[in-house]
């Protein structure tokens, strides 16, 4: 559990210490000649809550983030452009920045906001729970989200109540068991994708209404997963099941939305996403691939980047 207090009135300052716990940005006075930055992070494990004031209006133009960022003002206004729209952020909608992609923020004087952000991993693992399989691309929220709604209040009371937790570090919390606070986080995080809009929410909303998945693809899944590293076909896995292609392929198809054949390969992007960023320095690309049954080295590199959002050297790299 980590936390840091900061107060001050240098805008350099102000730009390296919030650059630290985010990424690296621009920061630029919009009128008055210093900042009053008062700032409150605390972070527990993939996902961290920070109380942010500029005091002044500034203008903040970030390099993309890696995570997911959920910005909550309190009281004034702000304008955030990110992902082709311009958001008017208020006490009554935030804005959810997803990774990768650019965005720049401009907030008046008098605008303290709270900041949610959680790491991808997180989100995706989340969400494969809850639908049911691999996501077979990044989650991309849609940029302005209202915070008076049923759920949005929910949701708020609950990172709220996440905060508070945090924030009395030293004395006896909640999230003092490692495995409670596991639990809080997953309930958190899956709130988020049920409460604000993204790209997979019209499959979430049909999943809810559905059955859970027969138990012809519950084992189906599990023999893809225990044996992804092989050189499995559908019909391997049909055959092992006593079923024929077609009807494996129509259950996958009527209960998950997806196919044999992406839940396999959704899972062995996900293992080799996991090596490349435990790799150690000199490892080869290709070699990971190679290991976890990626032969045509094009199509691997076009959907690796589709499902996390940055090449695979990159994450090679980071």
């Amino acid at each position: 559990m980590d936390s840091v207090e900061f107060y001050t009135t240098d805008v350099e300052c102000a730009r390296v210490e919030v650059g630290r716990l985010f990424c690296p940005h621009r920061l630029t006075l919009r009128a008055e000649r210093s900042v009053k930055l008062r700032l409150a992070a605390h972070r527990l494990g993939e996902l961290g809550v920070v109380d942010l004031d500029y005091g002044s209006p500034v203008r903040v133009q970030p390099e993309p983030l890696p995570f997911y960022l959920v910005q909550m003002p309190y009281r004034g206004t702000g304008l955030v452009r990110h992902a082709g729209r311009d958001v008017v952020v208020s006490a009554d909608t935030a804005v959810v920045i997803s990774p990768q992609e650019p965005f720049e923020k401009e907030w008046s004087a008098g605008t303290p906001h709270r900041i949610f952000h959680v790491q991808r991993t997180s989100v995706e693992r989340e969400l494969r729970r809850l639908l049911g399989h691999p996501p077979e691309e990044p989650v991309r929220f849609e940029p302005g989200a209202s915070t008076t709604t049923p759920q949005a209040r929910a949701w708020r009371r609950g990172l709220d109540f996440f905060a508070e937790e945090l924030a009395g570090a030293g004395e006896s919390s909640l999230l003092d068991h490692p495995a409670v606070a596991q639990r809080f986080e997953e309930a958190l995080v899956g709130q988020l994708l049920i409460t604000h809009r993204h790209n997979y929410s019209d499959e979430l909303a049909a999943t809810a209404g559905r059955r859970p998945p027969s138990r012809l693809v519950r084992r189906a899944c599990a023999l893809i997963r225990d044996h992804h590293d092989e050189p499995l076909t559908v019909g391997d896995v049909a055959e092992a099941l006593g079923v024929g292609v077609r009807t494996l392929q129509e259950c996958f198809r009527r209960e998950l939305g997806s196919t044999p054949t992406a839940y396999l390969r959704a899972c062995r992007l996900d293992v080799v996403h996991d090596a490349l960023r435990a790799a150690e320095s000199g490892t080869s690309v290709t070699a990971i691939a190679l290991e976890h049954g990626f032969v045509h080295m094009g199509r691997f590199a076009s959907d690796y980047r589709a499902r996390f959002g940055e090449s695979p050297s990159a994450t090679l790299r980071g």
